[in-house]
């Protein structure tokens, strides 16, 4: 029988915006794709990123995937400049949270983050297919 335990939820504010995540599947990223949620919540901060509308994963909730540089914003985080691993790919879903203030806050969830593939970083370099 297999025992699962519960996770816990992670939050934490860059610049003023709330993420969150789930601690579990934040440690299965990191084995599966050497990235954290903490990391990859840096490409909210580039401005030139993509934004698209995962209708395919959005019955429970509405999801959506950027594609963007996770050295925006002047933080070097990734690998040397124009190896193509900066560019990441992040699913996520928007929320609201109610604040200890009695106040609702936007906080965005995260729910996994990758290194683009050849066919992301194209988009996000403004190739057409």
């Amino acid at each position: 029988m297999i025992m699962s335990t519960p996770s816990k939820d992670i939050s934490f504010i860059i610049d003023g915006i709330l993420f969150e995540y789930d601690e579990e599947k934040n440690r299965i990223n990191i084995q599966k794709h050497g990235l954290s949620f903490e990391t990859a919540a840096r490409v909210f901060f580039d401005y030139d990123r993509l934004e698209l509308y995962d209708e395919i994963h959005s019955t429970d909730e509405d999801r959506y995937n950027t594609i963007g540089d996770l050295n925006a914003g002047g933080m070097v985080i990734g690998s040397a400049p124009g190896s193509g691993t900066e560019i990441i790919f992040v699913v996520y879903t928007e929320r609201q949270r109610h604040m200890t203030n009695g106040k609702e806050s936007d906080v965005i969830r995260l729910i996994s983050a990758r290194v683009a593939n050849s066919f992301e970083r194209g988009l996000y370099y403004g190739k057409r297919y």
